[in-house]
């Protein structure tokens, strides 16, 4: 939008200062060639910002494309880290838990051979 804006107000400036110099004299009558020419400069200006913001925006969301792969992979490494560590902590803990449960599984065993 802030591209459209600028773009069209630079149409007009340019467009007023053609008619300015293509009017040749200075007086300014009923069939003064200004508005027409603000009005075409602007309408130019607006439609050359138009382009120009729609191509930043898709330069924007292909740019923006590499960066979510790089954070991806840099959250994707911390995890795998976070993981590994969480998988360390917890093997005594799955070790005593084996070993309370092992009496348990012995006796299920022996009812269930019966």
């Amino acid at each position: 939008m802030k591209k459209l804006l600028i773009c069209a107000l630079l149409g007009g400036a340019i467009g007023a200062i053609v008619a300015k110099f293509q009017g040749g004299s200075g007086e300014q009558d009923s069939s003064s060639p200004m508005a027409p020419a603000v009005a075409g400069g602007v309408a130019a200006g607006a439609f050359f910002g138009l382009l120009l913001a729609r191509r930043s925006r898709k330069a924007a969301k292909a740019a923006a494309v590499p960066v979510a792969l790089a954070y991806a992979k840099k959250m994707g490494d911390v995890a795998l880290e976070a993981a590994q560590t969480a998988a360390e902590a917890a093997g005594p803990l799955v070790e005593q838990a084996a070993e309370a449960i092992g009496p348990f599984l012995d006796e299920a065993r022996e009812r269930i051979a019966a």
